[in-house]
């Protein structure tokens, strides 16, 4: 069995691959049975890369990044494991089993929480934008890419898990300068940055506070990949005795 893991962020990426390169498009295996693919942003590049990786194999599909947080207890770095994501107006499930293995594993050592995850086609970015989601969907947080993963996965009748991190809080307002500094695929463009503080000299501030959370983000995605390495990631694999002495699997 091979899972294929879907990052829209060569960032992102860096946390399973630290070296080496990962071009936005190309599966790169990590592991004996895990396959990285870099999707770009939103749900279109993600559904492309889904069905890439489906095409190559894989039996099963892993939704890992970051998240903008809709809650507002949610804080910067906390880990989400949900259960159901909202994307069109409709919720797709995550395979229940394969969450709770990998609940089971992760909470050893972090904290996870459930609850509704909302995929939109834009990006959310102001506080009052969110409270409203949060208000008319109940979501806890929001993403671009799970909800296009979660279908591809149920049309081709695989299992489908969704691992994110918040980044930035509900009451946080994003600045402009952030999204001048990516392209359609996610990569980064520090000359577009600069140029749009130029214009909103004032977003430094907004901008440098958004770093400090994104880093508190990735280092629980990082911790979170620690714990449960390439086997961790797998959906069915029989438990181990060492499975059985930290997560109590009978």
């Amino acid at each position: 069995m091979t899972v294929g893991v879907l990052m829209a962020l060569e960032e992102e990426a860096r946390v399973l691959l630290p070296r080496g390169d990962l071009p936005c498009g190309t599966a790169v295996p990590i592991g004996a049975a895990l396959r990285l693919r870099v999707c770009g942003v939103g749900p279109h590049r993600a559904a492309e890369a889904a069905r890439a990786l489906l095409a190559e194999g894989v039996t099963g599909l892993v939704s890992y990044g970051l998240a903008g947080a809709l809650a507002p207890d949610l804080r910067p770095g906390t880990l989400l494991l949900p259960e159901r994501v909202s994307f069109g107006g409709n919720d797709r499930v995550v395979d229940p089993s394969w969450r709770q293995r990998v609940e089971r594993r992760l909470n050893t050592d972090l904290h996870t929480t459930a609850g509704l995850l909302l995929t939109v086609t834009e990006p959310v970015v102001s506080a009052t934008d969110k409270a409203r989601m949060h208000r008319e969907t109940g979501a806890a947080a929001v993403d671009m890419e799970s909800g296009a993963i979660l279908d591809e996965a149920a049309r081709a009748g695989v299992p489908g898990l969704v691992l994110r991190a918040v980044v930035d809080t509900a009451d946080t307002s994003l600045p402009r300068a952030a999204w001048a500094g990516l392209d359609a695929r996610g990569h980064p463009r520090r000359a577009a940055v600069i140029q749009a503080l130029l214009r909103r000299p004032w977003e430094l501030a907004a901008l440098m506070c958004l770093g400090v959370q994104l880093r508190a983000a990735t280092r629980s995605l990082r911790s979170a990949w620690r714990l449960l390495g390439p086997e961790g990631l797998e959906p069915f694999r029989p438990a181990s005795s060492l499975d059985r002495l930290i997560i109590g699997v009978p």
